[in-house]
């Protein structure tokens, strides 16, 4: 790049860093969203960093490689293992994927600035998005981050397999790449020859089976002291499959959910309450106007693009020649992000257990922003008319300002009115009374753990993922107590609960 084009490529990443700096600030200083399933993730980096097991995958399930477990244990060592330690390196490897998608767009040949506005809808997120993409559930942003790095050994067939084995290991949309770049590239036989065939396959089977044989040995139910499982890495896929489910009614039901419900409240384009996400207080984000702004710059491009296509092919401008790279290779790349984005929202339909009644679970179709980043891709590379791409450039931006000024909104009124720590106080409480071993519904037991530091050890009355602490409380049954949820009666009643 010029010098010129540097130094505007650093004021962009500057700008990516400063949105996901402020979509930070509320998964980092607000624990009260936070539950059992991401106080797991947490007590798994906990056993890990002092030593006491690794945890393979997540505890009590055969899918979800521990990755955000391994990733905090540093944190841990550093600042203790809390809420917002567990959460700091989430928040890095967010602003590691939006800088990634900036910079792989600049050096490829767009302007800096055209990079930053085409990368937009995977940086500046709504409230409901930046909160799921700041919670230890398992995965956030990596999948858009194996996405990219797959395209970029697309060519590299030993390692773009074993990258996709350990991605989809990890969280299992990312397998999704696979027929993207296959819907992106069918034109080119030198994606379809026996030797590139077989070398995806190698580096797949070489991760997998290194996979396969360490789970074989590591208790799926966490530290020892209770119940052992274990097994092949195919048990993943086993319980993957027991979600499907091919009736069409609800199928159709489902992914109209996401596309008239979900797609709109993950960019902000319908009012909602930040409460039907489980995000703590009292305020509304999105906007019909924030959604207008995104919806008129993605269909303007798409007509742009389409007249165009009428026309006949453009010219690629100087600076993707420059770099040696064409027209065409960036078709292909657009084509693979929105092929991503719609097998996404497919798939997302064959999961049987997403109630239809209910919010959408947005994390689980977390490639439809790729859908606008293709658009908008593609728009930079063909439509060189200044008018045009400033009339692009000025709505996405407007879109971005509104996410950014909900998330502000959210930040400032949780500040002003912090909700109540629940989970805080009973933790608080159990160990100022002495007690080390208590009985909780699943939603309570391993919050109430982590955040005692299990200095208080709660077994779960319903689903089970640390097996020891069931055979510890059993142990110590006549120390023990429960802890049940109002409305009931009880001797005690402290936060949402009676203690009996």
């Amino acid at each position: 790049m010029a010098a010129r084009e540097r130094s505007e490529l650093g004021v962009c990443l500057a700008v990516a860093t400063a949105i996901i700096a402020l979509q930070s600030i509320v998964p980092l200083t607000v624990e009260q969203y936070f539950d059992s399933d991401q106080a797991v993730m947490g007590l798994m980096a906990k056993h890990l960093s002092e030593g006491r097991t690794f945890p393979l995958f997540y505890y009590g399930q055969n899918y979800l490689l521990g990755v955000q477990a391994w990733v905090a244990v540093p944190f841990f060592w550093i600042g203790g293992p809390t809420v917002a330690m567990l959460r700091t390196p989430l928040a890095l490897m967010n602003l590691a994927v939006a800088l990634g998608f900036v910079a792989f767009l600049a050096r490829q040949g767009l302007r800096p600035r055209d990079a930053l506005v085409a990368a937009l809808p995977v940086i500046a997120f709504t409230p409901a998005k930046a909160m799921e993409f700041g919670g230890v559930y398992g995965a956030a942003t990596e999948p858009f981050g194996y996405a990219l790095l797959l395209w970029s050994l697309r060519r590299r067939p030993f390692a773009f397999g074993a990258l996709l084995a350990f991605g989809t290991l990890h969280r299992e949309f990312t397998v999704l790449a696979l027929p993207a770049l296959a819907i992106a590239c069918w034109r080119d036989p030198a994606y379809r020859t026996i030797r590139s065939l077989a070398r995806r396959a190698a580096g797949f089977a070489a991760v997998w089976v290194i996979v396969d044989l360490v789970k074989r040995n590591v208790n799926v139910y966490g530290p020892a002291g209770g119940e052992w499982s274990a097994g092949s890495a195919a048990l993943g896929a086993k319980t993957l499959a027991s979600w499907v489910s091919f009736d069409v009614g609800p199928y159709a039901r489902r992914v109209w959910q996401m596309i008239t419900w979900g797609i709109p409240e993950m960019f902000g384009g319908t009012p909602y309450a930040v409460r039907t996400y489980g995000i703590p207080g009292d305020v509304q984000v999105g906007s019909v106007l924030w959604g207008a702004a995104l919806a008129v710059a993605l269909l303007y491009a798409l007509y742009r693009i389409a007249r165009l296509s009428f026309v006949g092919p453009s010219l690629p401008p100087p600076a993707l020649e420059d770099r040696g790279t064409d027209g065409y290779e960036w078709s292909r790349f657009a084509i693979y992000l929105a092929a991503l984005a719609v097998l996404n929202v497919l798939v997302y339909g064959l999961n049987g257990g997403i109630a239809i009644d209910l919010p959408p679970v947005l994390r689980y179709a977390l490639f439809a922003p790729l859908m606008a980043v293709a658009i908008l891709v593609t728009f930079f590379v063909r439509v060189q008319a200044p008018r045009s791409r400033i009339v692009v450039a000025a709505a996405v931006a407007v879109w971005a300002a509104g996410t950014v000024i909900d998330n502000a909104r959210l930040a400032i009124h949780l500040d002003r009115n912090p909700p109540p720590k629940l989970h805080r106080r009973m933790a608080t409480y159990l160990e100022g009374t002495g007690v080390k071993y208590a009985r909780a519904t699943y939603w309570d037991a391993y919050v109430i753990t982590f955040l005692s530091q299990e200095r208080v050890i709660v077994a779960s009355t319903t689903k089970v993922r640390i097996s020891a602490y069931q055979a510890d409380v059993e142990a110590h049954s006549g120390e023990a107590v429960t802890l049940q949820r109002v409305p009931c009666e009880g001797r005690t009643k402290i936060a949402a609960w009676c203690v009996q």
